[in-house]
Protein backbone atom coordinates (compact mmCIF):
# COMPACT_ATOMS: atom_id res chain seq x y z
CA UNK A 1 0.00 0.00 0.00
CA UNK A 2 0.90 3.94 -0.42
CA UNK A 3 0.86 6.97 1.72
CA UNK A 4 -1.60 8.94 3.42
CA UNK A 5 -1.35 12.53 4.16
CA UNK A 6 -4.46 14.10 5.52
CA UNK A 7 -5.41 16.62 7.07
CA UNK A 8 -8.61 16.98 9.22
CA UNK A 9 -10.84 18.28 12.46
CA UNK A 10 -12.67 15.64 14.20
CA UNK A 11 -14.99 17.42 17.23
CA UNK A 12 -16.87 15.71 20.25
CA UNK A 13 -19.00 16.61 22.97
CA UNK A 14 -18.28 20.55 22.62
CA UNK A 15 -20.97 23.18 22.12
CA UNK A 16 -21.15 23.79 18.33
CA UNK A 17 -19.24 27.12 17.27
CA UNK A 18 -21.51 30.03 16.73
CA UNK A 19 -19.61 30.93 13.37
CA UNK A 20 -19.80 27.62 11.16
CA UNK A 21 -15.81 28.84 10.16
CA UNK A 22 -14.62 29.70 13.56
CA UNK A 23 -10.83 28.08 14.18
CA UNK A 24 -11.37 26.56 10.26
CA UNK A 25 -8.34 26.38 8.87
CA UNK A 26 -7.91 25.48 4.95
CA UNK A 27 -5.75 21.80 4.45
CA UNK A 28 -5.07 19.71 1.72
CA UNK A 29 -6.19 16.55 2.19
CA UNK A 30 -4.53 13.54 -0.26
CA UNK A 31 -4.86 10.09 0.00
CA UNK A 32 -2.74 7.58 -2.49
CA UNK A 33 -2.03 4.57 -3.06
CA UNK A 34 0.25 1.91 -5.03
CA UNK A 35 -0.04 -1.95 -4.88
CA UNK A 36 1.79 -4.34 -6.16
CA UNK A 37 1.61 -5.24 -10.03
CA UNK A 38 -1.10 -2.14 -9.54
CA UNK A 39 -0.79 1.56 -10.79
CA UNK A 40 -0.82 4.50 -8.47
CA UNK A 41 -3.92 6.01 -7.80
CA UNK A 42 -4.62 9.31 -5.65
CA UNK A 43 -7.68 11.53 -4.14
CA UNK A 44 -6.77 15.42 -4.00
CA UNK A 45 -9.36 17.67 -1.94
CA UNK A 46 -9.35 20.25 1.01
CA UNK A 47 -11.19 19.92 4.36
CA UNK A 48 -13.93 22.21 5.51
CA UNK A 49 -15.49 23.50 8.58
CA UNK A 50 -16.98 20.81 10.67
CA UNK A 51 -20.80 21.71 10.45
CA UNK A 52 -20.50 22.22 6.94
CA UNK A 53 -24.08 21.31 4.93
CA UNK A 54 -22.91 18.74 2.14
CA UNK A 55 -24.94 19.13 -1.42
CA UNK A 56 -23.79 18.78 -4.77
CA UNK A 57 -22.64 22.29 -5.01
CA UNK A 58 -20.13 21.87 -2.05
CA UNK A 59 -18.75 18.94 -3.26
CA UNK A 60 -17.71 20.17 -6.24
CA UNK A 61 -15.52 22.77 -4.10
CA UNK A 62 -14.28 20.01 -2.08
CA UNK A 63 -12.49 17.92 -5.24
CA UNK A 64 -8.97 19.43 -6.23
CA UNK A 65 -9.13 18.44 -10.18
CA UNK A 66 -6.43 21.13 -11.43
CA UNK A 67 -3.29 19.90 -9.25
CA UNK A 68 -0.36 18.32 -11.28
CA UNK A 69 0.23 15.12 -9.25
CA UNK A 70 3.43 13.17 -9.79
CA UNK A 71 4.70 9.93 -8.84
CA UNK A 72 8.43 8.69 -9.24
CA UNK A 73 10.28 5.25 -8.97
CA UNK A 74 13.49 6.61 -8.75
CA UNK A 75 14.31 5.83 -12.19
CA UNK A 76 10.76 6.58 -14.25
CA UNK A 77 8.53 9.98 -13.27
CA UNK A 78 5.03 9.68 -14.35
CA UNK A 79 2.15 12.48 -14.02
CA UNK A 80 -0.93 10.79 -13.21
CA UNK A 81 -4.32 11.94 -15.34
CA UNK A 82 -7.26 13.25 -13.11
CA UNK A 83 -10.90 11.48 -14.17
CA UNK A 84 -14.19 11.40 -12.93
CA UNK A 85 -14.45 8.00 -11.32
CA UNK A 86 -17.72 6.88 -9.41
CA UNK A 87 -16.44 3.94 -7.47
CA UNK A 88 -15.00 6.59 -4.86
CA UNK A 89 -16.44 9.99 -3.17
CA UNK A 90 -15.53 12.02 -4.11
CA UNK A 91 -15.91 10.42 -7.53
CA UNK A 92 -12.78 12.10 -8.98
CA UNK A 93 -9.02 10.85 -8.62
CA UNK A 94 -5.39 10.79 -10.68
CA UNK A 95 -4.53 7.54 -11.86
CA UNK A 96 -1.32 6.22 -13.32
CA UNK A 97 -0.53 3.90 -16.58
CA UNK A 98 2.85 3.54 -16.31
CA UNK A 99 4.95 3.31 -13.48
CA UNK A 100 3.54 -0.32 -11.99
CA UNK A 101 4.04 -1.16 -7.56
CA UNK A 102 7.39 -3.67 -6.63
CA UNK A 103 7.67 -4.88 -3.33
CA UNK A 104 10.73 -3.10 -2.13
CA UNK A 105 10.59 0.06 -4.18
CA UNK A 106 9.99 3.11 -2.49
CA UNK A 107 7.61 5.57 -4.24
CA UNK A 108 7.89 9.10 -4.19
CA UNK A 109 4.72 11.60 -4.59
CA UNK A 110 4.79 14.82 -5.38
CA UNK A 111 1.70 17.51 -5.77
CA UNK A 112 1.91 21.05 -7.55
CA UNK A 113 -0.91 23.24 -6.79
CA UNK A 114 -1.75 27.07 -6.60
CA UNK A 115 1.90 27.82 -5.96
CA UNK A 116 1.79 24.67 -2.81
CA UNK A 117 3.91 21.58 -2.96
CA UNK A 118 3.55 18.42 -1.23
CA UNK A 119 5.37 15.74 -0.90
CA UNK A 120 5.29 12.17 0.44
CA UNK A 121 7.20 8.74 -0.02
CA UNK A 122 6.41 5.02 0.86
CA UNK A 123 8.02 1.76 0.07
CA UNK A 124 5.72 -1.65 -0.44
CA UNK A 125 6.80 -4.35 1.78
CA UNK A 126 7.60 -8.02 0.44
CA UNK A 127 3.70 -9.51 -0.53
CA UNK A 128 1.71 -11.08 2.63
CA UNK A 129 -0.28 -14.20 2.20
CA UNK A 130 -3.56 -16.19 3.86
CA UNK A 131 -3.16 -19.36 5.01
CA UNK A 132 -7.20 -20.22 4.84
CA UNK A 133 -10.03 -18.43 4.54
CA UNK A 134 -13.74 -19.98 6.33
CA UNK A 135 -17.15 -18.98 7.36
CA UNK A 136 -18.85 -19.67 10.44
CA UNK A 137 -22.71 -19.24 10.64
CA UNK A 138 -24.47 -16.83 12.62
CA UNK A 139 -28.07 -15.55 13.38
CA UNK A 140 -29.41 -18.87 12.61
CA UNK A 141 -27.18 -19.46 9.37
CA UNK A 142 -28.83 -16.73 8.00
CA UNK A 143 -25.66 -14.70 8.54
CA UNK A 144 -21.90 -15.73 8.20
CA UNK A 145 -18.42 -14.55 10.23
CA UNK A 146 -15.71 -14.36 8.10
CA UNK A 147 -12.02 -15.77 9.31
CA UNK A 148 -9.00 -15.58 7.97
CA UNK A 149 -5.40 -17.93 9.34
CA UNK A 150 -1.94 -16.46 8.56
CA UNK A 151 1.70 -17.68 9.05
CA UNK A 152 3.57 -14.40 10.23
CA UNK A 153 7.39 -13.61 9.21
CA UNK A 154 9.32 -13.85 12.87
CA UNK A 155 12.63 -11.88 11.37
CA UNK A 156 10.42 -8.17 10.86
CA UNK A 157 7.92 -6.55 12.58
CA UNK A 158 5.04 -6.52 10.40
CA UNK A 159 1.60 -4.45 9.92
CA UNK A 160 -1.17 -5.89 7.97
CA UNK A 161 -4.50 -4.36 7.00
CA UNK A 162 -7.55 -6.11 5.22
CA UNK A 163 -10.14 -4.94 3.09
CA UNK A 164 -13.10 -7.40 1.59
CA UNK A 165 -15.70 -6.89 -1.32
CA UNK A 166 -18.80 -8.93 -2.52
CA UNK A 167 -19.36 -9.71 -6.26
CA UNK A 168 -21.91 -6.42 -5.94
CA UNK A 169 -19.14 -4.17 -5.52
CA UNK A 170 -16.61 -2.58 -7.31
CA UNK A 171 -14.21 -1.79 -5.11
CA UNK A 172 -12.61 -3.33 -1.89
CA UNK A 173 -13.73 -1.71 1.42
CA UNK A 174 -11.54 -1.91 4.34
CA UNK A 175 -13.20 -4.33 7.22
CA UNK A 176 -13.56 -3.27 10.27
CA UNK A 177 -10.54 -2.68 12.33
CA UNK A 178 -8.82 -3.08 8.76
CA UNK A 179 -5.15 -2.89 10.35
CA UNK A 180 -3.30 -5.09 12.29
CA UNK A 181 0.60 -5.27 13.96
CA UNK A 182 2.16 -8.83 14.92
CA UNK A 183 2.82 -7.06 18.13
CA UNK A 184 1.68 -10.07 19.61
CA UNK A 185 1.97 -12.68 17.53
CA UNK A 186 5.03 -12.39 15.86
CA UNK A 187 6.61 -15.62 13.94
CA UNK A 188 3.08 -17.51 14.95
CA UNK A 189 0.25 -18.47 12.86
CA UNK A 190 -3.16 -16.28 13.30
CA UNK A 191 -6.44 -16.66 13.39
CA UNK A 192 -8.64 -13.43 13.08
CA UNK A 193 -12.19 -12.79 12.80
CA UNK A 194 -12.79 -10.24 9.76
CA UNK A 195 -15.62 -7.91 10.42
CA UNK A 196 -17.49 -6.37 7.39
CA UNK A 197 -16.13 -2.75 6.60
CA UNK A 198 -18.48 0.13 5.83
CA UNK A 199 -19.06 1.83 2.87
CA UNK A 200 -18.74 4.85 4.51
CA UNK A 201 -18.82 6.35 7.96
CA UNK A 202 -22.17 7.92 7.55
CA UNK A 203 -23.72 5.25 9.08
CA UNK A 204 -24.45 4.49 13.52
CA UNK A 205 -24.70 1.14 12.71
CA UNK A 206 -22.85 -1.27 10.56
CA UNK A 207 -23.78 -5.06 9.18
CA UNK A 208 -20.16 -7.07 10.49
CA UNK A 209 -21.61 -9.74 8.69
CA UNK A 210 -22.09 -11.57 5.23
CA UNK A 211 -25.25 -12.58 4.05
CA UNK A 212 -24.98 -16.28 3.51
CA UNK A 213 -25.27 -17.21 -0.29
CA UNK A 214 -22.72 -13.88 -0.82
CA UNK A 215 -19.45 -14.37 -3.00
CA UNK A 216 -16.67 -12.76 -0.91
CA UNK A 217 -13.13 -11.15 -2.11
CA UNK A 218 -10.80 -10.76 0.26
CA UNK A 219 -7.23 -8.78 0.01
CA UNK A 220 -4.65 -9.41 2.47
CA UNK A 221 -2.24 -6.43 2.20
CA UNK A 222 1.25 -5.94 3.95
CA UNK A 223 1.56 -1.99 4.92
CA UNK A 224 4.44 0.16 6.11
CA UNK A 225 4.95 1.13 9.59
CA UNK A 226 3.53 4.68 8.77
CA UNK A 227 0.15 3.05 6.99
CA UNK A 228 -0.45 1.23 10.16
CA UNK A 229 -0.24 3.90 12.76
CA UNK A 230 -2.04 6.67 10.69
CA UNK A 231 -5.01 4.02 9.79
CA UNK A 232 -5.07 2.57 13.68
CA UNK A 233 -5.24 5.94 14.55
CA UNK A 234 -8.39 6.82 12.67
CA UNK A 235 -9.60 3.51 13.78
CA UNK A 236 -9.53 4.46 17.30
CA UNK A 237 -11.32 8.15 16.21
CA UNK A 238 -13.76 6.24 14.04
CA UNK A 239 -14.96 4.17 17.05
CA UNK A 240 -15.10 6.77 19.65
CA UNK A 241 -17.25 9.40 17.25
CA UNK A 242 -20.22 7.86 19.06
CA UNK A 243 -19.35 9.23 22.30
Amino acid sequence: MFFLLVAFAIIACEKQPSNNREGYSPKFVVEGWIEEGGYPYVMLTHNLPFFTAMDSAQLNEVVIRWAKVSVSDGTTTEILTGMKDNRYFPPYGYKGSEIKGEAGKTYTLKIEYAGNILTAETSIPQNAKLDSIWFTAKEEGLKQQLNVKFSDDAIDTNFYRLFTRTAEDEIFYPSLLSVQTDKYFNGKQFSLQVNRGPKNNLKIRNEAFFNTGDTVFVKFSAIPKSAYEFWSSFNDEVLNSSN
